[in-house]
């Protein structure tokens, strides 16, 4: 074997123990701010420290929604933009994490321009907290590399190599929200999959419906043990909303056997192509228009603050993580879940 070769085993078996163990370096990404909602919030359980034998309080984990979608154009991206909008809002540190590798726009969406992106930190040229970009209305965006084919296709060793700096997210941010690139490629369903929530968005169109339902499928057969919501965008009505998500739901229910939520519907509204055309999130831009207020309404059912009235029997609120997103994405390529 030789020295070269060496080295990059000595750096795989460690990356991916850093992974595994959630071994993170806060300054990785710099510190966040405290949590202006935190009184809301239960305590997290402790544990021992390593000297004295007194309790501390463990590190919260991120709670981690994917955003996916069975194909382009069904508005995944501006969902994720406004939703770490609202989150923020609310007073919780959010990371929005622009995972969309072939054709990112988070930041275009956003209006901030970016000096440097994934692809640089895979390429040794940059750590995390150097492409960490501060968003509109208070959230943090990890921006991707936009028509980058390379970022698209990365080998096992250069997802490691990432998902080790990337881990410490999970303990700087209260959410985590993950814009995944559309469709259900392999590198996609491996990160939704390793979501806690999977919101899976589609429009009431036929076609739609129908990759949403593939979508849905393939996180299924990736093992997900994400909640799956089915949240419809460009509704022409709460009515249409939710006719297009029991027709989905029963398929769901007869073909896959699990529950499906319905994460909510997001109305078609005149102001959001003039908000993207101004590069501003429509929560700022048009904080009154009908889809800021339905996605304001999402983050806090997300968050815990409004209950979820379409609840199947016996489908409970999920718990606290227990293991940080990328810890389970690192899993994930090993071969082994949760």
């Amino acid at each position: 074997m030789t020295t070269d070769q060496a080295e990059r085993l000595r750096r795989m078996a460690q990356t991916i123990d850093e992974a595994r163990t959630g071994r993170v370096v806060a300054a990785d990404v710099g510190e966040a701010p405290a949590s202006r909602g935190d009184a809301d919030r239960a305590p997290e359980s402790t544990g021992k420290t390593s000297g004295g034998g007194g309790l501390r309080e463990q590190p919260r984990l991120a709670h981690a929604t994917a955003i996916v979608s069975g194909k382009g154009g069904v508005g995944k991206s501006n969902i994720a933009v406004n939703l770490a909008v609202a989150l923020s809002s609310m007073g919780r540190r959010v990371v929005l994490f622009d995972a969309d590798l072939g054709m990112a726009n988070a930041d275009v969406l956003s209006g901030v321009t970016p000096e440097a992106t994934l692809e640089d930190v895979l390429r040794g040229r940059a750590r995390l907290k150097d492409i960490l970009l501060p968003g509109p209305g208070g959230f943090r965006l990890v921006p991707g590399s936009s028509g980058v084919a390379a970022m698209a296709n990365l080998d096992g060793l250069q997802r490691r190599r990432i998902l080790g700096q990337l881990s410490a997210l999970d303990r700087v941010a209260d959410h985590l929200l993950i814009d995944m690139g559309a469709g259900i490629s392999s590198s996609v369903t491996t990160f939704a999959a390793a979501a806690h929530r999977a919101l899976v968005v589609t429009t009431p169109e036929p076609t739609s419906i129908t990759d949403g339902y593939g979508a849905i499928k393939s996180l299924i057969a990736r093992g997900s043990t994400a909640r799956i919501e089915l949240l419809v965008n460009m509704a022409e009505s709460l009515e249409e909303g939710g006719a297009v998500h029991r027709r989905v739901e029963r398929v769901v229910e007869r073909f896959l056997k699990v529950p499906l939520t319905h994460g909510g519907t997001i109305p078609r509204d005149p102001a959001l192509p003039i908000a993207v055309r101004n590069r501003r999130p429509i929560l700022l831009d048009a904080p009154w228009s009908p889809s800021a207020q339905a996605i304001t309404r999402l983050a806090r059912r997300i968050d815990g603050r409004l209950p979820l009235t379409d609840e199947p029997a016996g489908f409970a609120q999920p718990e606290p993580p227990r293991q940080g997103f990328f810890q389970r994405v690192a899993r994930s390529l090993m071969g082994r879940r949760d």
